[in-house]
């Protein structure tokens, strides 16, 4: 189930005199993309993707209306993989693009694309599973029920920091707007403490478990 923008209207709209719904709406889209490309509290179960021998690197490709913000845990042949920097991987390897054989690592220098580490030796039919924080992309209408359900007001505070913050308007009110970038900001870090402390009481598993 999803929850389309215009479902926030009612808890940003009525403090916003004369604003303009589609302006709105745009507001309430940036701030939801906001409060995951910071909070990571939004993971799925990225669909698996094949492994193909000698290629290293992987096109993120979850939902179309999702962007992938990174990558919460990596498996390779249902082996979990170990997060490192490039700076680690220069440190084990003289050349680590180079390294070939069974995968062992994985980093993510750019947003859209996942770096095995050693590249695989051998195709692997749906051989690389991961769990990843995602946001909605910017063509996305509408974000799912669990964000809705349990994050509405801390966005809506992040759509009316956004639109009182705005020059000249009948609606400017700079003190609001510094009110509500404050709930907004709070909000974001309850909830990424929440999702760390869920991560802390789960049992880490050695193999992927996707529900």
């Amino acid at each position: 189930m999803a929850k389309a923008w215009e479902d926030f209207l009612d808890d940003t709209l009525p403090d916003l005199p004369g604003c303009p719904q589609p302006l709105a709406v745009n507001a309430i889209k940036q701030a939801a993309i906001e409060f995951c490309d910071n909070s990571f509290v939004f993971q799925i179960n990225h669909p698996a993707i094949d492994a193909v021998a000698t290629i290293g690197e992987y096109a993120w490709a979850p939902r179309a209306d999702l962007k992938v913000v990174r990558p919460e845990r990596v498996w390779y042949d249902e082996k979990p993989l170990t997060p490192l920097a490039r700076r680690d991987l220069d440190a084990l390897y003289a050349y680590w693009p180079g390294q070939e054989g069974t995968p062992t690592y994985f980093v993510q220098e750019k947003l859209e694309k996942l770096i095995l580490v050693p590249k695989p030796s051998a195709d692997l039919v749906g051989g690389i599973l991961a769990k990843v924080s995602v946001r909605p992309a910017r063509s996305a209408t509408a974000v799912d029920d669990e964000l809705w359900e349990k994050y509405l007001e801390v966005i809506a505070s992040g759509a009316k920091a956004k639109l009182f913050a705005m020059k000249k308007k009948p609606w400017t009110d700079s003190a609001l707007a510094n009110y509500h970038r404050q709930l907004f900001e709070d909000g974001i870090a309850r909830a990424k403490v929440a999702g760390t402390r869920g991560h802390t009481r789960a049992k880490m598993r050695t193999k992927a478990h996707f529900f």
